[in-house]
């Protein structure tokens, strides 16, 4: 809400990096906290996750058209007055109307603290999910260049591609969570893994538009196997510290358009832009191999 009043760039900035603790892992992280505390939610982690994923893109869907609109007729300040109050209500909500239930200790050595140190496989779980988003990233840096300069459409095209992706995602995360629940989440992680090395061969072959447009549906569904169950996933190889597990998986995410791009910028410039999505694929392939061979710890053995 200060953001609402302040003319001056510095303090925008340090309310910006005050804002920037509002990131959402840290809510994936209390999330998972709550399915592990409630027996019942346990066999429904993944549609759980998937949904408020979900929920998280329609937000960045209609946040930026209403925003949009908002400022439009009243400015920044009334925008950032009604974000602020829009917080306010949620805040409100979560302390008055969310009740917290008591969880009873299973055993004498029972322990809410988790043990001291980072356990290696989150450092794993770190650097595969690193090739994963390295190649998401890499997609959003280069099928626009692709299409264009490639495929020769139209600039338009590209935002009714990535559109189309965004659109699908709502239809996509709590579906791909439900089935994450059916069939395991590990087994369908890696096969949105799978998928996603797919996606990025078929992509470099030249496809015409409605080809292109079917690809972007595809990669939707990707999008919920690797961003929403993924993350569940990452959670439960490391069940005693859920928090790590999930900065460690949302850092990956942050930092990837940094690698991508030191990986990718060079080769750009001298190889044709088609096979810049074979190297995405071999990312992809790098990912899947290291999840496909992570060992899944109990919360006994973690303890």
């Amino acid at each position: 809400m200060p953001l609402a009043f302040t003319h001056s760039y510095t303090i925008a900035l340090i309310l910006l990096a005050i804002g920037g603790f509002n990131a959402f892992s840290f809510f994936f992280a209390l999330l998972n906290d709550f399915i592990v505390k409630k027996q019942e939610s346990k066999s429904q982690a993944g549609t759980i996750t998937g949904t408020v994923r979900m929920a998280f893109s329609q937000g960045y869907i209609f946040g930026p058209m209403l925003g949009a609109l908002i400022i439009d007729h009243g400015g920044y300040t009334l925008l950032f007055l009604l974000s602020g109050l829009l917080s306010l209500v949620t805040l409100v909500w979560v302390l008055f109307a969310l009740k917290e239930e008591s969880v009873p200790q299973t055993s004498a050595h029972a322990s809410s603290k988790a043990p001291a140190g980072i356990p290696s496989v989150l450092i794993a779980v770190f650097v595969a999910a690193l090739f994963i988003f390295a190649g998401d990233s890499g997609r959003s840096m280069y099928l626009p260049l692709y299409v264009t300069d490639t495929l020769k459409q139209s600039v338009s095209i590209v935002g009714i591609l990535f559109t189309v992706t965004s659109v699908f995602e709502l239809v996509f995360m709590p579906l791909g969570g439900y089935f994450s629940d059916k069939i395991g989440v590990k087994r369908f992680f890696i096969i949105g893994i799978a998928c996603q090395v797919l996606y990025f061969i078929l992509t470099s072959l030249h496809l015409p538009l409605s080809g292109l447009i079917a690809l972007q549906i595809f990669y939707a569904f990707i999008l919920s196997a690797t961003m929403g169950v993924g993350m569940v996933y990452a959670q439960s190889l490391a069940p005693r510290q859920i928090g790590l597990a999930t900065t460690a998986y949302m850092t990956a995410i942050q930092t990837s358009a940094v690698v991508s791009s030191l990986a990718m910028g060079s080769l750009v410039s001298v190889i044709p832009l088609p096979s810049t999505f074979y190297i995405l694929a071999v990312f992809a392939v790098i990912s899947g191999v290291m999840f496909l061979f992570m060992k899944q710890k109990s919360a006994e053995e973690m303890s």
